[in-house]
């Protein structure tokens, strides 16, 4: 059991155990609501744990609890992703935003800088102002042993800014999820709108049409069990790693595997028995149709 002693002790889940328990899980308990710290609890790691090239941090959340939600923006903000029943039991949408105006050169130099102060970027590694401002302000080429921040500065095509804030939230929400998971709720991924909708997104949360919907993030407590049927069909390990090069598969250690199972994170196949049974329960429960 992880804990950290700081002021109050905080108690956790093995990290191994919190991947075994990764579930999209879809039924919440509507009377239940989450409480406040849990949600901070959340966000604070991602803010803390959440990694961008350049250190800019593009990542926005908008949270909302669907309890105080008028129910004109209730339905504005269900019709928004087709009325999915998941965002319609989960008492928590933290809605996740790529912020575009971050990726741009004069803030790459602001982090660079701070990065400097920091000693997060080594001198002994090519890093120190005066190169920084060669390649940002004049243009120059970066040295061997750094990226080509000279190519961003002056020559970045126009798809890239929300490219890049996209990709490094899509990393910062998937913290979220396991953060979540640590503090024993229930949680899932969905898109924030239908593309057709984002406009009703943006104008109910008063989001700038420079910030790019990239999740909507469910979080409840669990109606349903913690494992949610099992562990979801997965693709053979060898179909998606190789080492080397594209054309060789990566070895497998079936040593490796028996710990793992130990540890929690490969659990048993889905549908465990009796998931069939759960799911209609659960369906009668909230009154859809089994």
């Amino acid at each position: 059991m992880a804990t950290v002693e700081r002021g109050k002790t905080l108690t956790g889940l093995d990290f191994y155990r919190i991947c075994g328990l990764r579930r999209s899980v879809r039924w919440f308990k509507t009377w239940k609501p989450v409480e406040r710290e849990k949600i901070q609890r959340i966000l604070e790691v991602v803010r803390v744990a959440g990694s961008s090239p350049g250190n800019l941090q593009p990542w926005r959340a908008v949270v909302v609890e669907q309890a105080k939600l008028s129910s004109e923006r209730r339905e504005r903000l269900l019709y928004a992703d087709n009325m999915q029943a998941p965002q319609a039991l989960a008492p928590v949408w933290i809605y996740w935003f790529g912020d575009t105006t971050v990726v741009r050169p004069e803030v790459f130099k602001q982090r660079l800088s701070e990065m400097l102060d920091a000693g997060s970027a080594p001198t002994s590694h090519g890093w120190s102002r005066e190169v920084m401002e060669g390649i940002i302000d004049r243009g120059e080429e970066a040295p061997e042993g750094l990226p080509a921040l000279q190519e961003i500065a002056y020559h970045m095509p126009p798809e890239f800014p929300p490219q890049a804030a996209y990709s490094e939230t899509v990393g910062a929400a998937v913290i979220g999820l396991f953060a979540a998971i640590n503090e024993g709720l229930g949680t899932t991924l969905c898109m924030a709108a239908a593309p057709s909708k984002v406009h009703i997104v943006l104008e109910e949360l008063g989001v700038p049409q420079t910030w790019v919907p990239v999740w909507m993030q469910l979080i409840g407590y669990p109606a349903e069990d913690a494992e949610a049927g099992g562990l979801r069909p997965r693709l053979p390990f060898e179909e998606i790693f190789y080492e080397g090069d594209a054309r060789t598969s990566f070895r497998r250690d079936p040593a490796v595997v028996c710990e793992l199972e130990s540890a929690g994170v490969l659990g048993a196949p889905a549908p465990v028995p009796g998931r069939f049974e759960e799911l209609k329960r659960l369906a009668q429960m909230f009154g859809y149709p089994i």
